[in-house]
């Protein structure tokens, strides 16, 4: 069975659900500082490395270890470690957001505070009416006298903070400020203390979350642990290798029905791409990404209708946040819109602390998108950092991002539903009306015109839309015969219809430089692109020009 949507390290292993065997990374983390903290993209498989780790370390599971862990890597090279610690684990995913956010902290808190002394059968009592910061160093320093050894487990540490975060800044700066005493930063300034105390109980610490930003916050940037994300060892400490695939389809006896879906799209272009380190040369598929594929093939013998998982979409108001000042679109909104149009940004570093304070600075926005997946290290070259979208699926949820501010905004607004019928007519009738339809409400709606300047944000509003089809894959700048195609529309892997697919030669000729000679050069030139690219019978070639905003030119490329 495939454990699609699990975290429950023992079920998962009792049940016979397919595991992908992570625990030959537990003697690296030994090999670490005690205190750890692992940021990675949402529903990448960390809750279930941690839960993972739980088990192994918990001297609660002694008895279990050979029936969990027996076909593990870990079971049959276990370390001196394994069952000896007593786990206090919290998951912050869990806290509500709604009310007094302070007393829904504290009361999640001591409420795992009292699982942990019920669960060991320690002789200690603990007053639920007071903080859970007071209750734990009330734990620490009784359990301290009997050299009783504690691993804190924290996942997504920063799970609700960042919902408030993105909803008022001004909550947010309550939970993490020392003048209000939050109970948040209390909490933390406790586990900092823990990891420095001669003697303490707490031995061990490994924290999860999404993005650096509460951590800085609450520990006033100083770390509170080791930040093991970047390095190169734990790549793919979470996620799925190749390897990993290949093994989980021969497993299920799937190659062959996945390589004849694949031959339509690689299954790369949707969901593989993400690399953490500079040097790595093979990238990694998310994992959700990959086992919701994987199920539909299992249980449907086909792809799912809908290639991008619901449950990947990361809440639109959280990149709302980011892209607006004084409820207008600022420099953030057009780093996206640069990304989709030339699918690439770069930076001198990878921040991995900053504050929540600082995110509508450009390098700390260029962070912030690599931490959430929304982008990944493409190469590292002269000492820069070059990053692109990973993958369709994220490049279909910054579409949405971009449509969704355009429309709110009041900027653009056009009718989803009559634009995918131009998509469709593209499709299976080699109509163009697409391009003369977005063309026509750039022209209705003269707001936008003062975002569309230069052929890379001409080209990622092209791709902000046209990736909202769900007939095809929209990729950019792929290479063919010694060129790089500028926007090529790839047939979905679910489609099982001979459709068109594009290959589009885009050419933009600034408002105050148009010519008509010039205007017949950029065609020329797109007509032998178009040439040198060898379009396919199965493709259909299009020229399209700009003239700032506006469209003069598109015909069909015949061979």
């Amino acid at each position: 069975m495939i454990p699609y949507g699990m975290s429950d390290f023992r079920r998962i292993k009792l049940e016979n659900y397919y595991y992908v065997d992570k625990t030959h990374f537990i003697p690296k983390i030994e090999q670490q500082p005690p205190f750890l903290y692992l940021i990675r993209p949402r529903r990448f498989g960390k809750s279930l490395f941690l839960n993972m780790l739980a088990f192994y370390y918990d001297v609660y599971y002694n008895d279990e270890f050979n029936d969990v862990l027996g076909d593990c890597y870990i079971g049959k090279n276990p370390t001196k470690e394994a069952n000896s610690y007593y786990i206090m684990k919290f998951d912050f995913s869990a806290v509500s957001t709604v009310g007094d956010v302070n007393q829904s902290f504290s009361t999640y808190c001591n409420i795992r505070l009292e699982h942990f002394i019920e669960k060991y059968c320690f002789d200690i009592k603990i007053d639920m009416t007071k903080p859970a910061h007071q209750n734990l160093n009330y734990i620490f320093s009784k359990l301290k006298l009997k050299n009783t050894p504690i691993y804190v487990m924290i996942d997504e540490y920063d799970n609700f903070i960042n919902n408030i975060l993105m909803h008022d800044e001004k909550d947010y700066e309550k939970l993490v400020s020392s003048k209000d005493q939050a109970i948040y930063k209390e909490f933390f300034k406790l586990l900092k203390a823990g990891t420095t105390d001669n003697g303490s109980s707490l031995k061990k610490m490994f924290i999860t979350g999404v993005s650096p930003l509460a951590m800085f916050d609450v520990t006033s940037g100083s770390n509170i642990g080791t930040n093991i994300t970047n390095e190169r060892i734990f790549n793919d400490a979470v996620g799925v290798t190749k390897e990993e695939l290949n093994t989980l389809l021969t497993h299920y006896n799937l190659n062959g029905k996945f390589k004849s879906y694949n031959s339509k799209l690689s299954i790369d272009d949707w969901y593989d791409s993400y690399k953490f380190h500079k040097n790595i040369k093979e990238t990694i598929y998310n994992t959700d990404m990959i086992l919701y594929y994987v199920k539909s093939l299992l249980l449907t013998d086909e792809p799912p209708q809908n290639l991008v998982d619901i449950n990947i979409r990361t809440d639109y108001s959280k990149l709302k946040y980011l892209v607006y000042t004084h409820r207008k679109l600022n420099g953030n909104f057009n780093t996206l819109q640069k990304l989709l149009g030339d699918d690439e940004v770069t930076t001198l570093q990878i921040k991995d602390s900053f504050s929540a304070f600082e995110m509508k600075k450009e390098d700390n926005f260029i962070s912030l998108l690599y931490y959430l997946g929304l982008i990944t290290i493409d190469k590292f070259y002269k000492g820069e950092y070059y990053f692109k979208i990973p993958n369709q699926t994220i490049r279909i949820i910054m579409a949405e991002y971009i449509q969704q501010a355009l429309k709110e905004e009041e900027i653009f607004k056009i009718d989803l539903n009559a634009f995918q019928k131009t998509v469709q007519r593209f499709a299976y009738h080699n109509s163009l009306d697409i391009f003369k339809f977005l063309s026509n409400e750039i022209e209705k709606n003269s707001k936008v015109r003062d975002y569309i300047e230069g052929e890379n944000f001409i080209k990622g509003f092209l791709i902000a839309y046209l990736s909202l089809s769900p007939f095809y894959a929209v990729l950019t700048e792929v290479e063919r015969n010694k060129g790089f195609v500028d926007i090529l529309l790839r047939k979905a892997p679910n489609i099982e219809d001979d459709i068109a697919e594009g290959v589009i030669e885009l050419k933009y000729i600034p408002r105050s430089k148009f010519t008509q000679k010039l205007l017949n050069q950029k065609i020329a030139d797109a007509k032998e692109q178009l040439e040198q690219y060898k379009v396919q019978p199965n493709e259909m070639g299009v020229i399209v020009v700009f003239n700032g905003w506006e469209m003069v030119h598109c015909e069909r490329y015949e061979v």
